[in-house]
């Protein structure tokens, strides 16, 4: 029913946790791509992926952005539904379960938002460990009812996007701008048009610029739709597993660029200048 769409640049360490995570998680009806940019296929591969998980070795490029792997993604994917899956957001063995059911009643043009629980740097190496993986309910639930505990964060929400929708109006509405260049804003794309879609109407009414754009696609679209699902289900969360942040200069770089796209996206949508249909790579 639904296939996970994940790219992973050299975290070796966190994607074998994850894939653990993942492993104990999945369902039948349940697939995963994983792309691995810029490199092998780990030697610890083959014996430890369960068979719903396909491993695809892609060039490095600096002209693609994470959501080139996303499109990539729903042109291969052969469910109904996709689910973009960052490889440092672990889902609970139940994770699955309890969404699936959400997939077979949504309406037409529906989309979810599979939001994250941050926790602290600490406790993502006491929970996120290799031993302490597949995430069980308990854990989950000891987590999420102690949630100021756990995470250093002031929001203690589900947040983030690790957006749901059909594959055929991903491709429909266009996919990921090929403007976009490594990682940053480009989900944020994504969960404006499928919230666009969704409405029948413009998500973000009002004046846009570079100062608030990212903002209030957070506080408007990507977090309300997180915490929706969660307090429809209180299941449906995944935890996020800390990191340092990126020491690569060139991701500043590209999130300022990517902002200014974000920025030029919506306002075509404004505007009435809706994206082509995502056409098959060649």
């Amino acid at each position: 029913m639904i296939t996970t769409v994940t790219a992973c640049w050299q975290r070796e360490e966190v994607l074998r946790r994850w894939v653990q995570a993942v492993k104990g998680a999945s369902r039948p009806g349940v697939k995963h791509l994983v792309y691995l940019v810029g490199e092998p296929l780990p030697a610890w591969w083959a014996m430890e992926v369960p068979p719903s998980m396909t491993g695809i070795v892609r060039p490095e490029s600096p002209g693609h952005s994470i959501g080139y792997y996303h499109n990539l993604g729903a042109q291969t994917a052969a469910t109904p539904w996709i689910m973009k899956l960052d490889v440092d957001a672990f889902p609970h063995v139940d994770y699955f379960e309890a969404l699936l059911p959400n997939l077979a009643q949504a309406r037409p043009q529906q989309w979810f938002n599979g939001g994250m629980f941050y926790l602290s740097k600490f406790y993502s190496s006491c929970i996120l460990s290799p031993g302490c993986l597949p995430l069980s309910w308990q854990n989950y639930l000891l987590v999420m009812e102690n949630r100021r505990t756990y995470s250093a964060l002031p929001y203690l929400l589900p947040a983030a996007t690790n957006f749901i929708c059909r594959r055929q109006d991903y491709i429909n509405l266009g996919g990921c701008d090929s403007r976009f260049r490594g990682y940053g804003w480009e989900d944020y794309q994504q969960i404006y048009i499928l919230e666009r879609t969704q409405r029948g109407q413009d998500p973000l009414a009002g004046p846009l610029d570079l100062s608030n754009v990212t903002r209030r696609c957070r506080d408007e679209i990507s977090r309300p739709k997180a915490r929706e699902l969660w307090e429809q289900n209180p299941r449906l969360c995944l935890f996020h597993s800390w990191h340092p942040p990126s020491a690569d200069p060139s991701y500043r770089a590209s999130s300022v660029a990517n902002r200014q796209v974000l920025l030029s996206y919506i306002t075509a949508c404004k505007k009435g200048v809706l994206p082509p249909i995502l056409t098959q790579e060649r």
